[in-house]
């Protein structure tokens, strides 16, 4: 199953500040959907946030959340709170 629920979501250019250590144009939610979710969860503002749940499937999310050694600790009691 996969991740992402909506078709082929783009991501909007104004998101390249969350992703400064790797070439944007390359970057795709189908190919690296995690790695953009866990960058979106630990860094994101409401607008990237809110880009992120219209196409992450919230079992991808929580298993992120549960599993990902890139989410700060605050982070991750943060949305394990929202997410429950």
């Amino acid at each position: 199953m996969s991740p992402v629920r909506k078709t082929n979501p783009k991501l909007k250019p104004e998101f390249q500040r969350y992703f400064w250590d790797v070439d944007f144009k390359e970057l795709s939610v189908q190919k690296y959907p995690r790695f953009i979710a866990e960058r979106i969860l630990n860094f994101g503002d409401t607008e990237s946030i809110n880009w992120l749940l219209t196409w992450a499937d919230n079992d991808f999310l929580e298993k992120i959340i549960e599993t990902s050694r890139n989410l700060n600790a605050r982070t991750r009691n943060y949305w394990k709170i929202i997410l429950h």
